[in-house]
């Protein structure tokens, strides 16, 4: 006979909330039923997004990466949620503000390939468009930077990914996926999606989005396929005609990585107030645009300007951490700096 255990999760403004959750499912899943939406992604334990501080209780932890938890921080009492199964009533600590916490039943629906594009080495733009609902109706409703679920044809293996296009009443999405050398979605669209396939679609999920400050400049730091809720964002801005200085500085490994290049320099032309800046970590010898990280584009311009930017991250931990701390030493404070960690999800 399972047991059921009360979970307190406090968020970093101080806030607190309770529900149950059985020994025998994971913290994530237990709130998901109950249709609270804490941060996570992957929920395999392959990424960093739903990391956070057991400060009470038992618990077993199952499954992680290292990349996402390593060794040290887990000794430290850090958990992964998606992977921790509670043996008594825990108290954890969330990173992050109440207002990041969505509350209320997620809708689904279901969606046709439209296209599947290799746009570089490792990334494939995946389009999809939803089918009609009883009324005919296929528009799709969800905030620029949130994410939602996909499940591959006849499995009930889903992973999630964030829309680069806006909300649109043909109910048009377009996807930017990162292809793994391993991985059940990369496996997927490496060797078995077709145009015509309908896949099930979860969502929109997430509080990652645009935050309502004025005129403060926009900055946009994106790590490989993390550029994907960026354009979305930034396309909502084009849409608003929103005035605030904006830059996107998006980074890559390697040339063949590259990709939305075109996209980004037709965005930057139709908007007046954006500057695009996209750079290689370690480019070939024929390469003549920039060497490095967005960080490091990011902590030149800081480092030149007296600016004080709200700052949007998407990428992998390493590059989020390294950008917040390049915020924190320019005088820049946390309620100005909003993020969304990712990791690939592995094979499993």
């Amino acid at each position: 006979m399972q047991r059921v255990h009360t979970i307190t999760a406090v968020t970093e403004d101080g806030e607190s909330l309770r529900f149950e959750c059985r020994s025998d499912e994971d913290v994530i899943t237990a709130a998901l039923r109950q249709d609270i939406f804490l941060m996570s992604s992957c929920r395999e334990g392959g990424c960093a997004t739903c990391k956070a501080f057991c400060a009470e209780g038992d618990y077993d932890l199952r499954g992680c990466s290292v990349q996402a938890l390593p060794p040290e921080e887990e000794e430290d009492g850090l958990v992964l949620l998606c992977r921790t199964y509670p043996k008594t009533d825990l108290e954890v600590e969330l990173p992050y503000t109440h207002c990041r916490i969505s509350y209320g039943e997620v809708g689904s629906f279901e969606a046709e390939v439209v296209a599947v594009n290799w746009v570089s080495s490792n990334t494939v733009q995946f389009l999809l468009q939803r089918r009609p609902d009883e009324c005919g109706n296929r528009g799709v409703k969800f905030e620029p930077g949130q994410f939602m679920d996909l499940t591959i044809p006849g499995t009930d293996v889903s992973r999630s990914y964030s829309p680069a296009n806006i909300p649109n009443p043909e109910g048009l999405l377009e996807f930017l996926i990162r292809v793994l050398p391993e991985g059940r979605f990369s496996d997927y669209l490496r060797n078995e999606a077709r145009v015509g396939q309908v896949l099930g679609v979860k969502g929109p999920l997430g509080v990652f989005g645009l935050k309502e400050r004025g005129m403060a400049p926009r900055y946009f730091v994106a790590g490989g396929t993390g550029l994907a809720p960026v354009v979305s964002m930034v396309r909502q801005m084009r849409e608003w005609t929103a005035p605030n200085e904006t830059r996107i500085y998006f980074g890559v490994n390697t040339e063949p990585e590259l990709f939305y290049i075109d996209e980004l320099k037709s965005l930057e032309q139709s908007m007046r107030n954006l500057t695009v800046k996209a750079c290689v970590w370690k480019p070939g010898v024929d390469w003549d645009g920039v060497q490095g990280s967005p960080i490091d584009m990011l902590r030149e311009d800081l480092d030149a300007s007296a600016a004080r930017p709200d700052i949007y991250l998407c990428g992998p931990p390493g590059m989020i951490d390294a950008a917040c701390e390049v915020a924190r030493s320019h005088g820049i404070p946390g309620d100005q700096v909003f993020f969304e960690k990712f990791l690939p999800s592995g094979a499993a």
